[in-house]
């Protein structure tokens, strides 16, 4: 069997996300002045990171999408993953249970996202390998304010390695939590139980404890057992002291235990195996934020954090911690000119522990600090055309760079309900720790056809192939270039569309370069090693749009419909005098690249009230098929459907229904997951929802 038969994709490592988001509170889908906003209500509003001031979604001059609390509990969904399908551009590959890639406007890996997630505020990618971990957003989704998606990298705006997009979670604060809230599902191929406890304490604080246990089956799969159980507690304290003052404690620990199952191998003795195991996951965070909000122009925030997590997984095992603490202020110079600053610092430490596949540098740095620091400027040309230029300054100690990435945005009100706005920005996407640190690994072993090796001790049959990645030493960070120009019109008081364009230029993407094939025969089994290297492998380009429609059909029936188009293509970084005929790991991870999403993705949900109790929500979501070196994806077009029953106020019942146009769903394809995929079956559950 060659190599390119096998279901596998070429190593690499995760990104490492260096920093949090910069949130500020800057967004409101109603036509409502922020000035008259409270505190709470400020602190809570639709957040738009990219604009960076408070202004209404409709304002922003970046494309986004934000979910509000109504979407959140009607869509057919049970997780953040579900719920992300329904946002243009947004491509969600379920490889097994708990294993996601998350992507926006193309490049889906496991561990080399290129899209920022975090939840109030804080970024949930590790920074050994910044993958996006099933335990770390397996949330409540009642804790759920809104969800943000925004479209383009952060360039100045929210500092590197939020190269292609903005996932932002707000959670509810504890003072708009009070009572219990209790939900059930039990279901043909998951059941949960998840619940929050509110109260107030005194008049002006309150604390919420929240919990959530999760069991979901194995998929359909031959042989992997990826038996998913996740488990999660959590606490947030708010207090206001005074009407200018919003205090924050929040902390949580959580669990995660997947089956997983890959190719394990032993050089030393020449054998692999078929390796089912666990990955499992599990640590805490904690945060403190005050945010003192004096108008809807000026105000700051001041935040700290910490956290820990452990992995146990058959691809690799580590120990991470970080600590970190910033500062973001917001100041209005005049009518027309505004400021907002953010500066931050965090430290990390990382553990790594080898095994009988992979191997680290003995000189690797645990300890990294990083430094990062940005500024606005936006002002009002005339009374219809604004501008904001934004410039970040990055700095580690691991890489010992220092990124300077500018960004430059207009918007133009053409009339009262349209806008069209352009943006020019850049960002990087830095090199993980675990990546550069990586000493050897042994990815798959496999067999092949037997060929015969002569040695001054006679021939020497070999039969078994081992592929292999190291680290160059020289490996630089990716850098992206983006062009976008957008448009927003309300058509009537009751629809609005939007439609997104955009450009990128990538450079110095990370990926396999070949470094030879030589047999071996030091283990007590021969064997042919199949030699890569992790370095800078490609540069590309990609270009598309996002269009959407949201209309009110009347007053029972709200609907959405969104399509977008996505063309991307890839050159090799060949060394002197080889071509990509010489190099077939080379060109494999180029063509996953290359072929790794869907070139068409389409959504669409209805929201109908059937009556004062019933009420129906459908989403369709299809995209389209892709082929390339490794697998072929087919197309899917899929349907989730929930019928709610509202007997009272406070109970709903409803039976969901998922995956319901094909019995199997096959999604697995996902660059750079080390284990094999399994297929998504359908689904039914019946869900109790009680608030009292």
């Amino acid at each position: 069997m060659s190599i390119l038969d096998k279901r596998h994709n070429t190593v690499a490592f995760a990104s490492l996300a260096l920093l949090a988001a910069l949130p500020s509170v800057q967004g409101n889908t109603s036509g409502e002045d922020l000035s008259e906003l409270s505190l709470e209500e400020l602190a809570n509003v639709p957040v738009v990171e990219s604009a960076k001031k408070n202004q209404k979604l409709f304002d922003t001059p970046a494309g986004a999408i934000v979910f509000n609390e109504e979407e959140i509990q009607s869509l057919p969904v049970d997780s953040l993953p579900e719920l992300l399908r329904y946002a243009p551009g947004v491509n969600i590959v379920r490889a097994t249970n708990g294993v996601w890639g998350l992507s926006i406007r193309g490049i889906n890996s496991r561990f080399l996202g290129r899209a920022q997630f975090t939840v109030d505020d804080q970024n949930l990618y590790g920074n050994a390998f910044g993958g996006l971990y099933g335990a770390q957003h397996d949330l409540s989704m009642d804790d759920i304010a809104s969800v943000e998606v925004v479209y383009g990298p952060g360039g100045g705006l929210w500092g590197a390695n939020s190269a292609n997009g903005q996932i932002n979670v707000i959670l509810k604060s504890a003072l708009e939590t009070e009572g219990t809230v209790l939900r059930t599902q039990v279901g043909t191929e998951q059941s949960s139980v998840s619940g929050r406890v509110g109260w107030a304490i005194g008049d002006k604080s309150a604390i919420r404890v929240s919990a959530k246990s999760m069991h979901r089956t194995a998929s359909e799969s031959d042989f992997v057992d990826d038996t998913w159980d996740t488990y999660r507690l959590g606490v947030q304290f708010d207090t206001r002291p005074s009407s200018a003052d919003l205090f924050t404690i929040s902390a949580e620990a959580y669990k995660s235990d997947l089956g997983y199952t890959r190719d394990g191998a032993d050089p030393s003795q020449g054998t692999y195996w078929i390796d089912q195991g666990a990955e499992i996951h599990q640590g805490f965070n904690a945060q403190t934020k005050w945010l003192r909000q004096i108008d809807a122009e000026n105000g700051f925030t001041i935040r700290s954090w910490a956290g820990y997590t452990e992995m146990r997984a058959p691809y690799g095992d580590f120990d991470f911690s970080i600590v970190g603490v910033e500062g973001k202020a917001r100041m209005s110079i005049n009518d027309k000119q505004r400021l907002v600053f953010r500066t931050s610092v965090a430290v990390d430490n990382i553990e790594f522990y080898e095994s009988s596949s992979v191997q680290f540098k003995s000189d690797y740095e645990p300890h990294t600090t990083y430094a990062s620091s940005s500024a606005e400027y936006s002002i009002d040309l005339t009374e219809s055309l604004q501008a904001s230029i934004g410039l970040t300054a990055q700095y580690d100690t691991y890489s010992e760079e220092t990124e300077l990435l500018p960004s430059l945005k207009l918007v133009k009100r053409l009339e009262k309900d349209s806008r069209l706005w352009l943006s020019i920005s850049e960002s990087t996407r830095s090199v993980p720790n675990g990546m550069d640190d990586l000493s050897n690994f042994v990815f798959f072993g496999a067999p092949m056809e037997t060929i015969t090796i002569p040695t001054p001790y006679g021939n020497v049959p070999i039969s078994t192939q081992f592929v292999t990645a190291q680290t160059a030493d020289d490996i630089e960070n990716e850098h992206l270039d983006a062009y976008e120009i957008g448009y927003r019109t309300r058509i009537s008081n009751t629809s609005d569309f939007v439609l997104n364009v955009f450009y990128y230029e990538y450079r110095n993407l990370i990926g396999s370069l070949d470094g030879g094939v030589f047999p071996v025969f030091t283990g007590a089994i021969p064997y042919l090693e199949i030699s890569s290297t992790i370095s800078n492998f490609a540069h590309g380009h990609s270009s598309g749009f996002e269009a959407t429609y949201s209309t009110q059909i009347n007053k029972k029936i709200d609907a959405n419909i969104s399509y977008s188009y996505l063309a991307d293509s890839y050159t090799p970084i060949l060394a002197p005098g080889t071509t990509l005929a010489d190099s077939p790991l080379q060109f494999s991870d180029l063509q996953v690249l290359d072929n790794g999403v869907p070139n068409h993705i389409a959504s669409a949900w209805i929201f109908a009230q059937l009556n004062d109790d019933w009420r129906l929500d459908l989403g369709f979501r299809a995209s389209s098929s892709f082929t390339n070196s490794l697998y072929k994806q087919s197309s899917i077009f899929q349907s989730d459907i929930r019928l709610s029953w509202n007997p009272r106020e406070n109970t709903r019942l409803s039976l969901v229904g998922r995956n319901l146009l094909d019995p199997k769903t096959d999604e697995s394809m996902l660059r750079h997951n080390f284990g094999y995929g399994t297929e998504q079956a359908r689904e039914l559950s019946l869900e109790l929802r009680l608030e009292f």
